[in-house]
């Protein structure tokens, strides 16, 4: 049998802010009874564990179920300040079940988004009681999709791009005319080779080799901080949030290296620089941090704990390349990081660089995932490890 898991991908909108998160809940090539009971097990212990409302953060939940759960007791909760859209597939307009359910649900304040619009009759018919329809951009020529979306705004129905791989293909897609892009083609930014760093730039990255230098000790870090007025009074700010769970008022960062420690004031350090970067959607750093603890857990939960700090730096500096529009080889050939970790974010070898590839893969939520493995882990703990990964991002960034 097919392992059950769930898939979280970003849906941004044509200034590249969230608009919702899509939770797919996968039930492999073969889908039966059985896995339809292990997706309703899956939802009660998500729920239990990490809790739905957690790895949407404030954002919109689409979620992707089989269509036999598509009914109000069968849906995971989430507060009601956040918009609902429940996906159909085209292919029910002649379940009567599913179509009674969705306009209870409709009339409850639930949206609809119809998956995989093809304009044929059914999808028309089913497009008339949605309120977003997605496409799927590789199945269609630029005129067709053209005359989809003109059809399909003229009836005042937002319109998904589905399998948006890169930043460059969101610029096509938004000037075609689509009123959303699914996806994280937002780490794949236009590069233009032979272009060098700015001046600001290439001082920040300057500034990221000195904080996550091992050389770096805990009068180098304060050093490097209290040269910079702004990022010294945002790391303060940040620090006396009650999130932090210091015992006292930090008033400087002399008290903050004495509390926090030098490793988590690293990590507070590179979240600043990052955070103050220009012309960088705010998903990225989401999707930054989410990376980092996603290969944090793997190594904790595959036998590599002693390397955990490592795979949690790798899994942060993996977009650094989309931070800076920049090559990834180039951004680390500045930074004076261990061979083994370079090898991972270059070309994806050893261990860390493993659960860098798996971390792609489970990113791209498709079927084909049920056999995907990182040391002796299935993609249920893999999953569950990624869905734990995006509510921690998730907390973090409001804090």
């Amino acid at each position: 049998m097919s392992e059950v898991f769930i898939g979280r991908q970003p849906i941004l909108d044509r200034d590249m802010h969230v608009f919702a998160y899509e939770l797919k809940f996968n039930q492999g090539l073969n889908p039966n009874k059985h896995t339809l009971q292990a997706t309703e097990e899956l939802i009660k212990q998500t729920e239990e564990d990490i809790g739905f409302q957690a790895i949407v953060g404030d954002h919109n939940a689409m979620l992707q179920l089989p269509k036999e759960l598509i009914k109000k007791e069968a849906l995971p909760y989430f507060e009601a300040g956040n918009q609902l859209v429940l996906e159909i597939p085209n292919n029910v307009t002649k379940d009567i079940n599913v179509l009674r359910n969705l306009k209870e649900l409709k009339a409850d304040g639930t949206s609809i988004a119809l998956h995989d619009f093809i304009d044929d009759e059914a999808s028309i018919k089913l497009a008339s009681i949605s309120d977003y329809v997605k496409i799927d951009i590789e199945a269609h020529s630029e005129m067709q999709m053209k005359k989809m979306l003109d059809s399909l705004h003229e009836r005042g129905i937002k319109v998904i791009a589905e399998k948006v791989e890169t930043e460059e293909m969101f610029f096509y897609l938004k000037k075609l005319g689509f009123d959303y892009f699914q996806g994280y083609f937002f780490t794949n930014p236009v590069v233009i080779n032979g272009q060098k760093l700015s001046g600001n730039k290439l001082t920040l990255l300057q500034m990221f080799a000195k904080v996550n230098s091992p050389d770096t000790d805990f009068e180098d870090l304060s050093s490097i901080i209290s040269q910079d007025v702004g990022l010294s009074h945002k790391l303060l700010v940040v620090i006396n949030n009650p999130a932090a769970m210091i015992p006292i008022r930090v008033e400087s960062v002399v008290d903050a290296l004495k509390y926090m420690g030098l490793k988590r004031l690293k990590f507070w350090v590179n979240m600043l620089l990052l955070s103050n970067m220009e012309d960088v959607p705010q998903e990225l750093l989401t999707t930054s941090l989410m990376r980092a603890k996603f290969c944090e857990l793997l190594a904790d939960a595959s036998g590599n704990s002693t390397d955990r700090d490592s795979f949690f730096l790798v899994g942060l500096f993996s977009n650094l390349g989309a931070f800076f529009k920049t090559p990834i080889d180039e951004i680390v050939a500045e930074m004076p990081l261990a061979d083994e970790l370079k090898d991972a974010l270059i070309d994806k070898k050893g261990p860390m660089g493993g659960a860098l590839k798996v971390l792609v893969c489970i990113e791209q939520t498709n079927d084909t995932l049920d056999s995907l493995k990182f040391d002796g882990m299935g993609i249920g703990q893999i999953s569950n490890s990624f869905m734990a990964a995006n509510a921690w991002a998730q907390k973090v960034i409001t804090t």
